[in-house]
């Protein structure tokens, strides 16, 4: 894949010992009319004729020329084996491109950036860029993709709590926690709770078939304006007009089938409530520790350990007035 290349800085290459990349390309000024490709330019003043000096130097970057075709403004190039040193001088790994934009510029009497609004066309080159100077290295890419991706697990690992968390809050969501709690309290082999056991799931299905219900009602109350109903009702219980009581009578049919919705939402939202409640009281009527009392009613510990201490004063007493005497 080619890639084009910058002409105001130097583009390092990453070239194994005999790798070989290719340049091509043209790129033709209005200055003057002349055209430039990556090793050779021509004049338009002097047609036909070709001088060395393109838009790049390529012996200062380390390159050199195995193989070129100016007809078709195409150069394999490939390194020198010595490091360039205008890549020494930019910092950067060689070989490298070394732009030549601003002696070409000077030749015309113009500064780069003059020259360079002037260009139309371009070169570019196949094979793999080395970073430019001074971006990050491949650690550094690797760190920070690490980064963004940690960023994006901590992103959506936060979303989905506070998405639990409101799930929880919801009136189902609180009926779910309340089944989780009964189901434990009725953990063990005791049979005699299989009964209820059964009950509880059929509580939770039934929630959840009272949370349907309470949405579609919900949703379907958002879209009618009963106020707006109420006052065309009046209207044309008012209004002489001969269609006026065949209109009247299916608004007040709306006006019902309105007030039958709103009954439907309260009572999906009462038979939640009265679910939740429910399964709390399951939770609390078969815990273990049910019917404690203070006192043990045969051989309570306290009332053994109070008698026990009476019965030892007696003897110490007995055995005081035994000595007296």
């Amino acid at each position: 894949m080619a890639t084009p290349l910058p002409l105001d800085r130097v583009t390092s290459l990453a070239v194994d010992p005999g790798a070989r990349v290719v340049v091509r390309g043209l790129a033709t000024t209005s200055v003057d009319g002349s055209s430039f490709d990556a090793a050779m330019q021509w004049d338009a003043l002097s047609p036909g004729a070709v001088r060395p000096g393109g838009l790049f130097d390529l012996e200062a970057g380390g390159l050199r020329v195995v193989e070129q075709h100016p007809e078709r403004h195409q150069y394999v190039l490939t390194s020198t084996g010595s490091a360039g040193p205008a890549c020494l001088a930019a910092h950067a790994e060689s070989p490298c491109l070394v732009p030549r934009l601003a002696t070409l510029a000077h030749e015309r009497l113009r500064t780069q950036g003059e020259l360079a609004s002037t260009l139309t066309g371009g070169v570019e080159v196949e094979g793999v860029l080395a970073p430019p100077p001074g971006s990050p290295g491949a650690e550094t890419v690797s760190g920070l993709t690490l980064v963004a991706v940690l960023f994006g697990l901590a992103l959506a690992v936060g979303l989905l709590l506070g998405w639990a968390r409101r799930r929880a809050r919801t009136a189902l969501g609180r009926v779910r926690a309340a089944a989780r709690d009964a189901m434990r309290t009725l953990r063990g082999g005791d049979p005699t709770l299989d009964r209820v056991r059964v009950q509880v799931r059929a509580m939770v299905a039934r929630a959840k078939d009272l949370e349907a219900a309470r949405r579609a009602c919900a949703q379907r109350l958002r879209r009618i304006d009963r106020a707006a109903l109420e006052r065309r009702r009046e209207a044309h219980a008012r209004s002489v007009a001969p269609e006026a009581a065949d209109t009247l009578a299916w608004l007040t049919a709306e006006c019902s089938e309105a007030s039958r919705l709103e009954s439907d939402l309260s009572s999906s939202i009462l038979g939640l409530q009265r679910i939740e409640s429910a399964l709390r009281v399951v939770a609390l009527r078969v815990r273990e520790h049910h019917g404690t009392r203070a006192r043990v009613a045969h051989g309570d510990p306290v009332d053994v350990a109070a008698d026990e201490l009476h019965l030892r004063d007696e003897a110490l007493s007995e055995a005081d007035r035994a000595i007296a005497t």
